[in-house]
């Protein structure tokens, strides 16, 4: 059934009734003028295009939800005959309409799981929705706790334990298991290094080892930090701050040069601290944490980024294998780390608790680990003391630390003609929002992203050192490991041209439209029309770039403000509803020869609402049915008019 779109409001820029895609002659624009490179320093000032504010709920990137539909698939078993899926609670209480939860057994008749998922679906598809792999729709019988001989489990009594928020249920120490997963094959060894080879020098905690490589043949390029500020003030919600990096230097690979709304990577290390305290765990000796070895890789791409396929054997430390190639905070348990761990489990009680989550039995209960935040392999490890892996065995099981991406927040092709730049430097900007999560180690408290906690230090590093008096840059010599992306950004490949133009973006979203704006403004003519939307939480706290954008920056910007800072405001605002008022605007530019539409931000709740929004632009203003404005912005999309870029 066909939806009714949200009605457009009637504004100075909004006309619903009229359809015709003309610039809107109420909201003109001056005409855009070369603007000096320069980028002035924020101002603090929140700079209106119109009176109303808003933001999307979140900015920072997020995992993708991956919990199912429980109601939907209840519904569909509720359709199933008796005999195909079994009702019954533990100790056989009569049939009755299940609970939401992941404790129903699917029967293994085909023509049955064809009649729960269609035809055009599979079993594996459905069960994947939830922790990527293992049915989570199974139930087993609970053991018989009243029998003289049933052993409970004792629960780990530990904070660590007590932060996974495990739901066992009944569990002995003799409860029958069935389906465990198999021991994972440990995939590499260490070796002595022989006297005769030469001595190995590591730069741990400065550079990455030469065999993390991005894009072989090419290394991964230390870039000097040549500055970093904080664009977000106390008391902003999420922190954000700006990176100038030196790129003067950067190898030449094949005439490939940075772009306008282009990205880079980052390969990021994990922290000193998270590293030794893993080593702690593990009972690893302190002299021997930095000792050179010989790893021997059976087959894989690791410890490198995107290399080949292979057996490999380096010289290298266990420290550097843990700070820049084992992903150890980023990604949800498996199965096959925690099979690992019950492996080496000395406890009885942990060792069972390990295989029930390795087992058929526990699959609940490991659905519910894997979509809670995401853990600490520190964690893991201190909820269960008892299992010690070597770290061999481990690191065959953890995930490769990859990069993180970031898109340039200037037009790196005029950053060289800033005012006191040095000498014939070429600098590179982005930034970047501090991603934090809860920290199990203190409650209330909270722990960074890898890649966004690394930022942040070697910012609050150089910030530090400028407040004391000390040149950063000459004292510090700090460095970022970094490559040109050169995978296609689809901001930055559809950028260009003479044709008008609006950025609708929230949070670190805004950063590549900086770069959009500033070389506009540098190339304009009489046809460059530019509109910008930027959504904030409050715009005297986290207004990213304010008075950095010319000239005409009150004139092109409309600041959209979430949070309620005024007293009696009873609604709250978003950057989908000012897409909705300014629907002449919208409609003009989407229907003018080369104009475009650009969305960058988080898909949740920005994303999703602003493609809500323009179905509702090209519902009313073009006089489209539903699934013909879907086809509409579908065929803008295909065309390079319509580029949304979410996370």
């Amino acid at each position: 059934m066909a939806t009714s779109p949200q009605p457009l409001p009637t504004t100075a820029t909004s006309h619903p009734n009229d359809p015709i895609p003309s610039e809107p002659q109420d909201n003109a624009h001056p005409t855009l003028h070369p603007q000096p490179s320069s980028s002035p320093r924020s101002s603090g000032e929140s700079l209106p295009w119109s009176e109303s504010g808003h933001s999307s709920d979140s900015e920072a990137p997020l995992t993708p939800s991956t919990e199912p539909n429980v109601d939907e698939i209840v519904d569909k078993l509720q359709d199933l005959p008796a005999a195909a899926i079994d009702f019954s609670e533990a100790k056989g209480k009569e049939k009755e309409r299940p609970r939401r939860a992941s404790t129903t057994l699917i029967s293994d008749n085909p023509s049955d799981i064809r009649r729960i998922l269609g035809d055009g679906e599979t079993a594996t598809k459905l069960i994947s929705q939830c922790c990527g792999g293992g049915c989570c729709l199974l139930k087993t019988l609970a053991p018989d706790t009243s029998s003289p001989d049933f052993q409970p489990v004792v629960i780990p009594d530990n904070i660590a334990f007590r932060s996974l928020e495990l739901k066992l249920g009944p569990l002995g120490l003799d409860t029958e298991l069935t389906n465990i997963t198999p021991l994972p094959k440990v995939t590499m060894s260490f070796e002595p290094v022989p006297s005769a080879e030469p001595k190995h020098v590591s730069l741990v905690h400065k550079v990455p080892p030469k065999y993390v490589q991005p894009h072989p043949p090419y290394e991964v390029f230390s870039a000097p930090l040549f500055h970093a500020r904080e664009l977000t003030k106390p008391g902003a919600e999420k922190r954000t701050i700006h990176f100038d990096i030196d790129v003067t230097d950067y190898p030449d690979e094949g005439g490939v040069d940075f772009k306008v709304g282009g990205a880079i990577g980052i390969c990021p290390p994990n922290s000193p601290e998270v590293v030794d305290e893993l080593f702690d765990i593990l009972c690893i000796p302190k002299f021997v944490r930095d000792k050179p070895v010989i790893l021997k890789t059976q087959t894989g791409r690791w410890p490198t980024i995107w290399g080949e396929d292979k057996p490999r054997e380096l010289v290298t430390t266990r420290r550097e294998l843990l700070t820049w190639c084992a992903d150890i905070q980023s990604h949800p348990p498996t199965k096959h780390l925690l099979r690992l761990m019950a492996e080496h489990a000395d406890a009885p009680n942990e060792r069972k608790i390990l295989f029930y989550l390795s087992a058929a039995e526990g699959q609940a209960a490991f659905c519910d680990l894997r979509t809670t935040s995401h853990l600490t392999i520190a964690q893991l490890l201190n909820a269960f003391p008892s299992s010690k892996p070597p770290l061999p065995a481990l690191l065959s099981v953890l995930n490769q630390l990859m990069p993180r991406f970031y898109s340039l927040s200037n037009d790196p092709h005029i950053s060289s003609a800033r005012p006191g730049l040095p000498g014939n430097r070429r600098l590179i900007e982005m930034a970047v929002t501090i991603h934090e999560t809860p920290d199990w180690h203190n409650k209330g408290g909270s722990r960074t992203g890898v890649g966004s906690g690394y930022m942040e230090r070697i910012a609050q590093q150089f910030i530090s050192a400028e407040n004391e008096g000390i040149d950063p840059r000459a004292i510090l010599d700090i460095r970022v490991p970094m490559f040109r992306g050169l995978m296609a950004n689809p901001l930055s490949r559809q950028f260009g041209g003479d044709g008008p133009m609006v950025l609708i973006g929230a949070g670190v979203g805004m950063a590549p439209f900086r770069g959009f704006i500033l070389n506009r403004l540098k190339n304009a003519n009489c046809a460059n029309k530019i509109w910008l939307i930027q959504g904030v939480r409050d715009s005297m706290l986290d207004e990213l770039y304010s008075g950095e954008l010319g000239d005409h920056e009150r004139e092109i910007k409309k600041v959209v403000q979430s949070r309620k800072n005024k007293p009696g405001l009873s609604e709250t605002k978003y950057v989908q509803d000012e897409v909705r008022v300014q629907a002449d605007i919208i409609w003009f530019v989407i229907n003018a020869l080369d104009g475009r539409i650009f969305v960058c931000g988080s898909s949740k709740g920005m994303g999703e609402g602003v493609e809500s929004a323009l179905m509702d632009v090209a519902m009313q203003k073009g006089g489209l049915a539903e699934e013909q404005a879907r086809d509409f912005w579908a065929k803008k999309k295909e065309d390079g008019q319509y580029i949304a870029e979410t996370w």
